[in-house]
């Protein structure tokens, strides 16, 4: 079992140093990408948990049988089995943000901060969605480990239900984030679709976002986050300890922020790489900074030790995962199964009119619920919405598609966010999912809906 997990872990590696690879060259380098995820996807599946290896299992069975029953090319098997690819390397570099993190001991500043900031659980809640928020801007699907490495241990020690108030923090934080980051994957497809600017969909997603934020903060004050923090008796020793050092590692924390932000955005200037590629290499920039900065101190060696053995380790099941379902998505979109259903949705549509801005919604998140990837619904029911005639804008029907896709990654169990932060919080999927964040959603989703059409 230890070759085995040494094996995915060195794999995991591989892929993202062809992913780096792929910003420098034109060459296309699946056929190298695909043997070592195919290595990774074999060996991983017998080191993965009971519960991850059925949804992949499933995932890939089913991908398989659709690439065979439509005689698919070679180069589709390719295409499916690497088309996730670009998600594992961007986890993998953002969690060695873990390692400055810990040997700077951050986690001690962030917990001074907000044992010194806040009193109640409910205003704490809110900070910590809003900066999720703001990290998932340009971290996306790397942010679950770096939130986990700054809150964790705090939230740990004076929060009564810390896994709660993290996962769902987290997830809702990042899906807000598919309102107006530009960068957002979700968003360059509505875009495409629907032929809005990305100017038009700012100012009412950047109000969805916030509507969002203050909809959650209500939601868990009213439920169960209106205790005061639960004061840890060792907060005294460990403030008095680090005080001094606490506005310096504050101001750390600030500058790798906005380093992140500016190179990001001076990557999208020289237009280097697709969104993903400058995420990639400007994490992987920034981190190495951080880390040279801890050059020399006596905690980095054992950073590096505990970073391959139990950090990186966590990430084989869900690598894995994303692998099958990255096979599954694909092979759906190219074999073109879905498309069999669309006079189906378009007569519905006609039938329902109007009615149809509740209803597409609804079938979206169903869908998405039962493993259909949100992005492809986006591009299917998209299409789908632009072709009929409806008595709303565009940019609602924009709206419309990224709130959906927006609540899938909520509360689809299947949806990377959901099982990546269930991973890292030790939790089950279906409790974040649907436990946690089910009411919240139909409450988010009903506000969605009539915000949308208002603002037509």
């Amino acid at each position: 079992m230890k070759f085995i997990q040494n094996t995915c872990k060195v794999c995991m590696f591989l892929i993202t140093a062809l992913n780096i690879l792929t910003i420098f060259i034109k060459y296309d380098l699946n056929y190298l990408l695909a043997p070592i995820a195919l290595i990774l996807l074999f060996l991983g599946i017998f080191s993965q948990t009971k519960n991850f290896r059925q949804i992949t299992l499933f995932f890939l069975t089913f991908g398989l049988f659709i690439l065979l029953y439509y005689e698919m090319p070679f180069a589709a098997y390719i295409d499916a089995i690497v088309a996730m690819t670009g998600i594992i390397s961007i986890v993998v570099v953002m969690q060695l943000f873990s390692i400055p993190i810990e040997v700077g001991e951050y986690n001690n500043t962030i917990e001074f901060w907000l044992t010194k900031s806040f009193k109640k659980e409910s205003p704490l809640f809110l900070f910590t969605m809003f900066v999720t928020n703001i990290f998932s801007s340009f971290l996306m699907f790397g942010t679950v480990p770096v939130m986990v490495s700054l809150f964790s241990k705090a939230l740990k020690d004076n929060i009564t239900n810390y896994q709660r108030f993290l996962a769902t923090a987290i997830v809702r934080g990042y899906a807000f984030v598919l309102f107006w980051a530009p960068g957002a994957i979700v968003m360059l497809l509505v875009l495409q679709i629907t032929r809005v600017t990305w100017f038009d969909l700012f100012i009412p997603g950047l109000l969805l976002s916030i509507i969002g934020l203050i909809t959650s903060y209500f939601f868990e004050h009213i439920i169960h986050l209106n205790k005061p923090i639960t004061k840890n008796k060792s907060n005294g020793l460990v403030s008095s300890k680090i005080a001094s050092n606490a506005s310096m590692q504050a101001g750390h924390i600030g500058i790798v922020v906005i380093g992140l932000l500016l190179l990001v955005a001076f990557f999208e200037i020289i237009h280097i790489s697709s969104g993903t590629g400058k995420i990639l290499l400007a994490g992987l920039i920034i981190v190495c900074i951080w880390i040279y900065y801890y050059r020399g101190h006596d905690q980095l060696i054992k950073a590096f030790h505990d970073h391959w053995e139990i950090s990186i380790a966590k990430t084989i099941d869900f690598s894995v995962f994303f692998i099958a379902m990255g096979f599954f998505a694909t092979a759906l979109d190219k074999s073109g199964f879905l498309n069999k259903f669309q006079p189906l949705l378009q007569n519905s549509i006609n039938y329902f009119g109007i009615v149809s801005i509740i209803i597409i919604p609804i079938v979206f998140i169903i869908l998405s619920i039962f493993g259909i990837h949100p992005l492809i619904l986006v591009v299917i029911l998209g299409k789908i919405l632009m072709s009929v005639a409806l008595p709303i804008s565009n940019v609602s029907i924009s709206l419309i598609l990224i709130l959906s896709c927006s609540i899938s990654f909520i509360v689809s169990p299947f949806a990377g966010m959901v099982l990546m932060t269930a991973k890292f919080l030790d939790v089950k999927p279906i409790e974040v999912a649907f436990k946690w964040n089910a009411f919240f959603c139909i409450i988010f989703l009903t506000e969605g809906i009539i915000f949308s059409c208002i603002w037509h």
